[in-house]
């Protein structure tokens, strides 16, 4: 998954931070592509976490609304995010973990995102 994420990231010349967590939301892979935003890689994090624990896009979490996505964050320790970017990753129907993509912006972060999503297939 991070090998077809960071394909996509150097295809669109948008070095990127890339996480992948399971289900519980524990980090089972990370990378930080060179001249991706250091401040970045806990934001990648946060939306596989979010994508994971929620069961759904990171940005579809608070309908959008900023102030939501500021409450969903600091009422949730930094754990969830709106910030989109974030994508469960979903086998046989079960949520299984979460991926998520930082560094640009919310557009290039879910098109990396969801190349290391399709990798699954």
């Amino acid at each position: 998954m991070l090998d077809a994420a960071q394909a996509k990231a150097a295809e669109i010349g948008v070095p990127q931070c890339l996480a992948v967590v399971d289900a519980g939301g524990r980090l089972l892979a990370f990378v930080r592509m060179d001249g991706a935003r250091p401040a970045s890689a806990e934001i990648a994090i946060a939306k596989a976490i979010s994508a994971a624990l929620r069961y759904r896009p990171t940005s579809e979490e608070g309908g959008g609304d900023p102030a939501a996505g500021a409450r969903l964050s600091l009422t949730s320790s930094g754990l969830i995010t709106n910030i989109g970017g974030g994508f469960p990753i979903v086998v046989d129907g079960r949520t299984i973990g979460g991926i998520g993509a930082s560094s640009g912006t919310v557009d290039e972060d879910s098109a990396c995102a969801q190349a290391g999503l399709a990798a699954l297939g």
